[in-house]
């Protein structure tokens, strides 16, 4: 009977993974080609025929507004230096969702495999944390050697988001933890049966 309800809900957060990430991926897209930069940020506002208007943004986490803005301002396109890299994490993370739920729909709940997927998204926000402190200084010196502009300012910053990265990844962490050795405890379980 639960495992019922585990495998239902799981194709329905599947399918709400996939809109998610096809949503994101598209509203990043239609931002970046036909939106305006403004103030640090991708801005694309759609009238719907006088009915209602969309407003869609890529906004950059505080620490790459000021190195967006630079980007700009030295003729490069932000969206696509900073923006594409800020993307992959969340395609990672949907990724291992949809594997995690694919696990579950199939009735697997206390496997190695699910320990896996919770320990990857953990993982992609420990990556996600090194990303965003060093990737800036990256770009800031691969412009600055290349020759291609010296305007552009070494940023290095660590703020609130970095330590939002870093409470979910433990959170992932300790669940995948607890996961394991849940798996652990059924298999020894089944044994003694």
């Amino acid at each position: 009977m639960i495992m019922d309800r585990i495998v239902s809900l799981s194709k329905w957060i599947k399918l709400l993974i996939v809109f998610l990430a096809l949503l994101q991926v598209t509203s990043y897209s239609g931002t970046m080609v036909f939106g305006e930069f403004q103030a640090g940020e991708y801005v694309l506002t759609i009238d719907w025929w006088g009915w209602f208007s969309s407003y869609l943004a890529v906004d950059f986490g505080t620490p790459w507004q000021a190195l967006a803005q630079s980007l700009y301002d030295a003729g490069f396109h932000p969206g696509i230096i900073l923006g594409s890299v800020e993307i992959l994490p969340y395609l990672f993370i949907y990724s291992f969702l949809y594997q995690l739920f694919g696990l579950y729909q199939q009735g697997h709940v206390f496997t190695p495999r699910n320990f896996r997927c919770l320990s990857r998204i953990a993982l992609v926000f420990l990556v996600w944390i090194l990303l965003s402190l060093f990737y800036p200084m990256i770009i800031a010196f691969t412009l600055h050697f290349s020759g291609t502009s010296s305007a552009v300012p070494v940023y290095f910053s660590l703020g609130s988001q970095e330590l939002k990265y870093a409470l979910f990844g433990m959170i992932f962490y300790c669940v995948a933890w607890v996961m394991k050795h849940a798996t652990e405890l059924q298999e020894e379980a089944e044994l003694t049966i």
